[in-house]
């Protein structure tokens, strides 16, 4: 099939043009009240950037890939959507039937990812942009990277409400990271699941921090829960610790009272864990896959497989662990470290990751100067009284050493691990700020201590 035609070159430069000319007027009108809008363009812009890198990669650079095979899915749908708008809407609405293949003819095409639930929900979500693009590669690629965007920002005026002065930081950590941008843009599982935690910890926090009773905010909660939970539930495991103690933190400073404070400390923390381990307990049936014990076995398995020839080059070994919570404990350090700092420049073999080495080379040397400007341990103090420093720490380390205990391959980590660089180096950001807040407060009590 040919996927770059003359339709694509003509109609997608129409629907770009509406595109920013619809969002430059409502980022004019906002921005008059709120100055964080005037990242609003800039932001989308690099989104629709990194969704046609994308379409561009994988029809010219390296043809084939999950993207094209998401559009040729989702496209049979559309022509079954022409041909029997009732098996269509059985295929969309009906639970997951992977038998359901006679659905299709020869006129549809048969769609490959049907025998994979989570992969086939993706073709689901894929399809309203193809259908609505006219059956184009490119433009149903640019409507999702609109409409995912929208999820970006929600996560991007979280982190301004609570420190409304790092406007600029926070948009290089959430829009302009590349390998963001571009992952995070496509018509790829990666570009749903980071809208999808977007739209998750924006209604969160307006939920259960702020204590918003909007209907839309729990309604917007559950439908963000369920795309991770049908896609990848691993990355709600990820959220959920970081979730449970942004909520204790959040009761804990509403206590007057140092003592009272600290003894309520405990009780929260059982209380929060208990919740979590419910929760878990009444998503058993999506987040089975991802047990404890069959996480381990995958984990080995894995880490046994990169052993193999046939991936020497691309991969990465963080040493030989069992499949006990005690030996990959052990490994958590070399995990972690991998998801957010490799591949390093002298480990790649083709321009996509060596974009990628770079951009991790200069997230290392980030991490070495702010863990230097607070010596380390000064960490700690701002992680127990900034509320969503804890969530984005939390998360970025507990996602990172899931990626890295499980993945062994550069090419998939370079897309596995988006969902915590936003997090992390906004966390980075965010301790560099209190601590030259500190700096400037000694400055200047210095400075009137020598002027009495």
């Amino acid at each position: 099939m040919e996927l770059l035609t003359l339709t694509d070159f003509i109609f997608a430069p129409v629907v770009l043009l509406i595109i920013y000319v619809l969002a430059r007027v409502y980022s004019i009108k906002k921005v008059k009240s709120n100055p964080e809008f005037k990242y609003f363009l800039p932001g989308l812009r690099m989104k629709l950037f990194g969704g046609i890198g994308v379409c561009l990669v994988y029809t010219i650079y390296y043809p084939g890939g999950d993207t094209l095979q998401y559009y040729n899915d989702a496209l049979c749908i559309v022509k079954l959507a022409l041909q029997s708008p009732g098996s269509a809407f059985r295929i969309l609405f009906y639970p997951y039937d992977p038998n359901s293949i006679w659905l299709f003819n020869s006129e549809t095409g048969y769609p490959a990812y049907l025998r994979d639930k989570e992969t086939w929900f993706v073709v689901k979500l894929a399809f309203p942009f193809v259908l609505l693009s006219f059956k184009s590669f490119v433009v149903s690629t640019i409507l999702l990277a609109t409409a995912s965007f929208l999820g970006v920002w929600r996560l991007y005026r979280v982190f301004i409400l609570e420190f409304p002065q790092l406007e600029r930081e926070f948009a290089i950590s959430i829009f302009f990271i590349p390998s963001v941008f571009f992952w995070g843009s496509g018509l790829l599982k990666d570009t749903f699941t980071l809208s999808a935690i977007g739209f998750l910890t924006h209604s969160y926090y307006f939920s259960f921090i702020k204590k918003k009773k909007s209907f839309r905010y729990i309604i917007t909660f559950a439908a963000s829960l369920f795309i991770i939970l049908s896609i990848k539930p691993y990355i709600f495991i990820g959220l959920l610790p970081g979730m449970i103690f942004w909520m204790v933190h959040s009761i804990l400073a509403k206590i007057k009272g140092g003592i009272a404070r600290v003894a309520a400390i405990p009780l929260f923390i059982i209380l929060g864990i208990g919740s979590g381990y419910l929760l878990l307990n009444l998503l058993s049936t999506q987040l089975a896959e991802y047990s404890m014990d069959t996480v381990l076995e995958k984990a080995v398995i894995q880490q046994r497989d990169l052993k193999m020839d046939y991936y020497r080059g691309n991969s990465f070994d963080i040493g030989d662990f069992d499949p006990t919570i005690g030996s990959m404990a052990q490994k958590a350090p070399a995990a972690i470290f991998a998801t957010l700092f490799r591949p390093f420049i002298l480990e790649v073999n083709n321009a996509v990751m060596f974009i990628s080495s770079i951009e991790n080379l200069i997230v290392l040397i980030f991490t070495i100067r702010v863990l230097w400007m607070v010596r380390v341990i000064g960490i700690f103090r701002f992680f127990l009284k900034q509320h969503l420093l804890t969530f984005s720490l939390i998360f970025s380390f507990f996602f990172a050493f899931s990626v890295g205990i499980s993945t062994s391959n550069f090419g998939s980590l370079v897309r596995y691990k988006i969902p915590c660089l936003p997090f992390y180096v906004a966390a980075l950001f965010i301790i560099r700020h209190l601590r030259q807040k500190e700096i400037d407060a000694s400055k200047t009590l210095q400075l009137n201590f020598e002027n009495i």
